[in-house]
């Protein structure tokens, strides 16, 4: 559109400046026809004739310095152009793309506590008990695009990781009430922990 006026005002001033050109010809043809002419009435004719002319030749140039005035100050008093606001999610701490790359030290599982003086007869039940006890709950993200992992129960807390809608994190003890919302402690399989909101973590259903 921005080409299309240009090449039409570029167009105009340099058809206003060939029509000045015209008539500043046709001006001095008439000039050079006073001196030519045998009677006053000619002369008279031809002497109004040239200031037509040469009126006309000026407005055509007028017209054309308009033409070219407005090509030049155009871009000055254009509006700039600003780039269309990304879009964002109705969630308070999902953000559209991650922006910071996670920098936490990867933590590992806590060591299973071995028993010291086991029963000298155990029992199925029994050995089966520690496995049960030190299982570690897991749960998915479940927000439709994904949810922030954040480095403290809010949702201005530093963002650590992007975590993908589907992704699997283990759950960690803690669990804190910050901006109207349940904040859960989990981590992460690349070991990094953090806060994520229960409401976009999806529980596994219990075995019947």
């Amino acid at each position: 559109m921005i080409a299309v006026l240009n090449i039409v005002l570029l167009s105009l001033a340099g058809l206003s400046l060939l029509v000045a050109l015209y008539f500043v010809l046709k001006a001095l043809g008439a000039r050079s026809n006073v001196h030519r002419q045998a009677y006053n009435v000619g002369q008279v004719e031809a002497k109004r004739d040239s200031q037509v002319n040469w009126l006309r030749a000026a407005f055509a140039l007028l017209f054309g310095l308009i033409f070219v005035g407005v090509f030049a100050v155009r871009p000055l008093i254009s509006p700039s152009q600003t780039p269309a606001p990304a879009p964002t999610l109705p969630a308070s701490d999902v953000d559209v793309a991650p922006t910071e790359a996670s920098t936490q030290t990867p933590t590992l599982p806590p060591a299973e506590l071995q028993p010291t003086s086991p029963p000298a007869s155990p029992s199925p039940e029994a050995t089966a008990a520690p496995t049960a006890t030190t299982a570690p709950v897991t749960a998915t993200v479940s927000s439709g695009v994904g949810v922030w992992l954040r480095g403290a129960p809010s949702t201005s807390g530093e963002q650590l990781e992007w975590l993908l809608d589907g992704t699997i994190v283990t759950l960690l003890g803690q669990q804190q009430t910050a901006d109207d919302l349940e904040w859960q402690q989990v981590v992460t399989d690349s070991g990094v922990e953090g806060w994520v909101a229960s409401d976009f973590l999806a529980l596994p259903e219990p075995a019947p």
